[in-house]
C-alpha cells in the first residue's frame, strides 16, 4: 500500500523585502573603509573654516532620522526595514522622499567626513548612496509594490526616491 499524497503548498513571497544586507550598515561599512583610507592616505575634505558645515550636516540628519522614524512609529509600521510593512506613510518627511532615513544616513556620513575633515570619508558617500539605490531601494520598492498594489504606485508618482 502506497502512502498518500501530501498536497503541495503554494509557495509565497516573504513579508519583507529580503534585503542582502541592513541598511544601517553599508554606510558604516562606507565611513569604516573610509576613516581606513584616511588612515593610509590623510587628504583633507574641506577649508579650516568649513568644520562647522560638518556639525550642521550631523545635526540635520539626526533631526530626519528621528522625524523619520517616529512618522513611522505614529503609524505602526516598523522601521526596520527588513521586516514587514504594514501601511504605506504618506505624511511627514515621506511627503518630501520616499527614503528619508537613508537621506539621513547620507547625510551623516558628509557631515562626518566634513567635520572630521576626512576627504575620504566624504567620498564614500557615493558608494554607498549606490549600494543603497541598487541593494535595497530597489528590492524593497519591488517588495511594497507586490504589497500594496496601486496605492504604493500612486505614492511613486508623487514623491521622488531621494529629494
Amino acid at each position: 500500500m502506497s502512502e498518500p499524497t501530501k498536497p503541495s503548498l503554494i509557495e509565497l513571497p516573504p513579508d519583507h523585502p529580503d534585503l542582502p544586507v541592513k541598511p544601517p550598515f553599508v554606510f558604516i561599512g562606507a565611513m569604516a573603509i573610509g576613516v581606513i583610507v584616511h588612515w593610509i592616505k590623510p587628504m583633507p575634505a574641506r577649508p579650516d573654516q568649513w568644520g562647522g558645515l560638518g556639525m550642521i550636516f550631523v545635526v540635520l540628519a539626526l533631526g530626519l532620522i528621528y522625524w523619520a522614524w517616529w512618522t513611522l512609529k505614529r503609524h505602526r509600521t516598523d522601521v526596520r526595514p527588513w521586516k514587514a510593512t504594514t501601511a504605506i506613510v504618506t505624511d511627514g518627511p515621506y511627503a518630501l522622499t520616499r527614503n528619508p532615513i537613508y537621506l539621513g544616513f547620507a547625510l551623516f556620513q558628509v557631515g562626518i567626513g566634513l567635520w572630521g575633515d576626512k576627504l575620504a570619508v566624504l567620498l564614500m558617500a557615493v558608494p554607498a548612496i549606490a549600494a543603497t539605490n541598487n541593494w535595497i531601494i530597489a528590492r524593497e520598492e519591488s517588495y511594497l509594490f507586490r504589497k500594496f498594489g496601486a496605492e504604493y504606485e500612486r505614492y511613486l508618482g508623487q514623491v521622488r526616491r531621494w529629494m
